[in-house]
């Protein structure tokens, strides 16, 4: 029997968990030595989402799935079928069961700074410290959302809203989020692209107005809320921190900086790192994508902090002229150059081309 392999993870969120669920799959559950070190016992409770084909790996920690999305702006909406794909959603939760049934885990509860060198190799989602490129620009993608539960039937348990801009758009680029789970249970998020989070109230009048507004329901309880933030920068971190030793996760510059989605590219990070172990004995970073997707996710990020009245029209012409799936492959950074040009064109161009010559 082949040497076990050891991972040693600082940090235990959920990165360190979809990360260990690759290596299982690759290497088998049995063959690996899985130490996850991290001062917080408990999984947060956060809500994740991802999109694209099933994903056999998450198939257990599935909440609920979607076969539909929805758009609204200005007085339009828009809802587009994702034929072979879905909208899924997990937890933290969700994902951390999944792992703690498939395999062992050592978890130890603590602040971790330093590697054991007998490891075979160490993952690190804490905040990176040393970057190749410092930031230039800035911004966060803050949410304030309620789940809600509705006297009558308010929602269409097939359709997601992924955004809705038919809101107040004081303040930063506003939209909001619906995850429904029923007919008359739903998570409905107001989410912010701007410089800083919002006071709570600046949130929960906007949820307010919408689900009276919009979705015609005066009568509601909340049953839970969800607040959060997610930094929209344009650095890009340097992954090795020492032999066998990288950062993962938001740490290693996996969220997307104009989406905030992560979850698809720690699987697909994951796959590249330990695909490459096994085929060439040697623990590598995998690549960043091409260049010009950062260049695309500069620009935006430009527009948002300069123009951001003009950032729901773009998404709306974004969604509203462009087959479904050729966007959230643009989005996943998976297009080819030709796909991309169609994009780009079917966009307002004056923005963007104040963005190139903006810093």
């Amino acid at each position: 029997m082949a040497d076990r392999i050891s991972i040693l993870f600082i940090g235990g969120g959920v990165a360190a968990h979809l990360y260990s669920l690759v290596a299982a799959h690759r290497y088998g559950a049995k063959q690996l030595a899985v130490t996850m070190v991290d001062p917080i016992e408990d999984a947060p409770d956060r809500n994740l989402c991802v999109w694209g084909p099933p994903e056999p790996l998450l198939q257990d920690a599935l909440i609920v799935e979607w076969s539909r999305v929805q758009f609204g702006y200005g007085r339009s909406t828009i809802t587009k079928e994702l034929h072979t794909l879905t909208y899924r959603h997990y937890s933290a939760k969700s994902i951390r069961k999944v792992v703690d049934t498939r395999m062992q885990v050592n978890r130890i509860l603590a602040h971790h700074s330093t590697v054991d060198r007998q490891v075979d190799v160490a993952l690190d989602s804490r905040p990176s410290t040393v970057f190749h490129r410092d930031a230039t620009l800035s911004l966060q993608q803050h949410f304030h959302g309620w789940r809600i539960q509705t006297d009558a039937d308010t929602f269409d348990p097939d359709v997601m809203t992924m955004m809705d801009f038919r809101v107040d758009q004081s303040n930063g680029v506003c939209f909001i989020y619906v995850l429904p789970y029923s007919r008359t249970d739903a998570l409905v998020e107001c989410t912010v692209f701007s410089s800083e989070p919002w006071q709570k109230d600046m949130y929960e009048s906007r949820l307010s107005a919408y689900i009276s507004d919009n979705l015609s329901c005066s009568t509601y309880e909340i049953l839970s809320t969800e607040t959060g933030s997610i930094p929209m920068c344009d650095a890009i971190p340097d992954r090795k921190r020492g032999e066998h030793w990288f950062s993962i996760g938001s740490a290693a510059g996996l969220t997307k900086a104009t989406t905030g989605y992560t979850v698809a590219r720690c699987i697909r990070d994951a796959e590249h790192l330990f695909d490459t172990q096994q085929r060439t004995g040697v623990w590598s970073i995998p690549q960043r994508p091409s260049r010009r997707f950062d260049w695309y996710d500069r620009l935006l990020l430009r527009i948002i902090r300069d123009e951001p009245e003009r950032v729901p029209g773009i998404f709306w012409a974004l969604f509203n002229r462009n087959p479904i799936e050729l966007i959230l492959r643009f989005l996943d950074e998976e297009t080819s150059l030709f796909d991309e040009i169609r994009v780009f064109w079917s966009l307002p161009w004056s923005p963007f081309l104040r963005a190139i010559f903006r810093r």
